[in-house]
């Protein structure tokens, strides 16, 4: 039986799918904003930490990877009511 996987949130497919297709491995990642390629691995996947803004800029600048792939652009209906003062 395997372990259940615990996510902090939602993995960053978008992100992981631009590094495979861009041959970046998370090692050079890792590399470019002082982190292992394990902390890597869980950022992208969702079990640990957040990038930081300035991890994100970093990539953005250094491999080109999108700016909105690491801002979630879907706002939970919940988050929605709260936005419209409801």
């Amino acid at each position: 039986m395997s372990p259940k996987i615990v996510r902090r949130r939602q993995p960053y497919s978008k992100i992981k799918v631009y590094l495979y297709q861009n041959n970046i491995s998370q090692v050079e990642v890792g590399a470019v904003i002082g982190k292992t390629s394990s902390a890597i691995n869980q950022k992208l996947n969702g079990t640990g930490g957040d990038f930081s803004l300035s991890e994100a800029r970093i990539l953005c600048e250094k491999f080109g990877i999108p700016k909105e792939f690491f801002f979630e652009l879907d706002v939970p209906f919940k988050e929605q009511n709260e936005l419209d003062g409801e």
